[in-house]
């Protein structure tokens, strides 16, 4: 019972996803205390077994440390699974953690780069064809139905995230970690509001609210006009409005950022954005501008690849 007990606590732990570096350190060192115990209780048994005579007490007493050492070697198992739950469950969290980065970070590349890779999508065809392997196995006489749909494109507009290229200082599009700050005085109060505010806009497009995240945007161009992150802001406009397919505005905000923000991190991928929106718009002559702009000024970044790609596949 105790040894079930133990194994029931070990199991609700690992069940709820918070694995306590306390509680890993304390079954190690009960892990440790019993592997102790079982050596002590070892050398003991090895003692009363090489007497040459054996009286009746000797007998049981053996037999006793023998069923105590068979009951250390149990407890020891135990602990050691309810160890290895623990683990497993802090293993299982730092993966889903994971994975919701690849997912944000694949939104931002569908985005930036104008791709249309659709998890879902992915996910429906990879569960058809099993689906359809199965079927295939289970009656082997049959003819193998034709894989309908697998052949099919992801569908177009759905929002991705791209992994971001370096932004300017301080940039919250930058996903890589920054130094520690140095001691220094509070935010003023109009920095923590920005700071906020562009987070909020974030959020809502990375939610995919991207009526929200327009308004949040302009709301922050409209109050910080000289921040340095105005001229993503007004990027990130433009990516509501293309992820919404309304190509027209997302042109002009493009725009806004080629001619007023020309060292902005963003220029590239405005220019290559801009072109495949005047694509869209069923304006090839300026698309094209736009894209061989783009791979003619940044051959070798992701946007400038990406423009030459999409200027081969309209020719």
């Amino acid at each position: 019972m105790k040894n079930k007990a133990m194994l029931c606590l070990g199991l609700c732990l690992a069940v709820s996803g918070c694995v306590n570096p306390d509680d890993v350190r304390t079954l190690d060192g009960r892990v440790y205390e019993q592997s102790r115990r079982v050596e002590a209780l070892e050398q003991k048994v090895d003692q009363v077994s090489s007497q040459n005579t054996l009286q009746a007490d000797s007998w049981s007493q053996m037999q006793s440390m023998r069923q105590e050492l068979a009951e250390a070697r149990g407890d020891i198992e135990t602990l050691k699974r309810e160890l290895e739950l623990l683990r497993q469950g802090d293993q299982s969290a730092l993966l889903a953690d994971d994975m919701a980065d690849v997912k944000v970070a694949l939104q931002r590349m569908n985005s930036q780069l104008a791709t249309d890779i659709d998890l879902d999508s992915i996910r429906a065809e990879r569960l058809a064809a099993a689906s359809a392997a199965s079927a295939a196995s289970a009656a082997p006489q049959a003819a193998p139905a034709p894989e309908a749909g697998l052949e099919s494109a992801a569908p177009g507009g759905m929002p991705v995230i791209v992994p971001v290229e370096p932004g300017q200082p301080g940039d919250p599009d930058v996903t890589a970690p920054a130094p520690a700050p140095a001691p220094a005085a509070a935010p003023a109060p109009d920095a923590d509001a920005a700071s906020t505010l562009y987070k909020s806009a974030r959020a809502a497009f990375e939610a995919r609210d991207y009526k929200q995240g327009v308004a949040l945007w302009e709301e922050f161009v409209t109050a910080f006009p000289k921040h340095d992150l105005v001229s993503n802001a007004l990027f990130w406009q433009g990516e509501c409005y293309f992820q919404l397919k309304d190509y027209a505005r997302a042109v002009l905000k493009y725009q806004s950022v080629l001619d007023n923000y020309p060292k902005s991190s963003k220029y590239p991928t405005a220019l290559l954005k801009q072109g495949v929106s005047f694509m869209r718009l069923d304006k090839t002559k300026m698309g094209r501008l736009r894209l061989e702009e783009a791979a003619r000024k940044f051959p070798e970044t992701a946007e400038g690849k990406r423009a030459a790609a999409l200027l081969k596949e309209k020719n």
